[in-house]
């Protein structure tokens, strides 16, 4: 019997609660790596630019006016989801969605950088 595969936000919604086990991360940080090759032939710049250029385009100016650690924060953590890139921008428009239902960009940036260890 095959094993389903677990959606990579399922992950990383775990990694933000504080809830992911040690098996939780290294399956994300292989799915990421998969995702960057398969999506973006290995070009983590193109990859990253990208995510920040349909982030920045669905938030419009509240986007564009986040400080750039909070922009970087959001990035890093849209990225790690792994979106399709053939569905970025629709899946960008969730994103910043779903933000604003969760305690807006500010705060979200804020939790990433404590869960990855950066100052405040």
């Amino acid at each position: 019997m095959a094993r389903t595969r677990e959606p990579q936000s399922a992950i990383v919604n775990r990694m933000l609660k504080g809830e992911a086990t040690r098996d939780d991360t290294t399956t994300a940080q292989t799915n990421f790596l998969l995702w960057l090759r398969q999506e973006w032939a290995g070009d983590g710049d193109q990859a990253l630019a990208a995510c920040q250029d349909v982030l920045t385009a669905a938030g419009g100016e509240e986007w564009r006016a986040l400080p750039e650690r909070d922009l970087s924060a959001h990035v890093w953590l849209f990225s790690f989801s792994c979106p399709s890139r053939e569905d970025l921008p629709g899946q960008a428009r969730n994103w910043v969605t779903a933000v604003g239902a969760n305690g807006g960009a500010p705060a979200i940036a804020r939790l990433v950088r404590h869960l990855r260890g950066q100052p405040e």
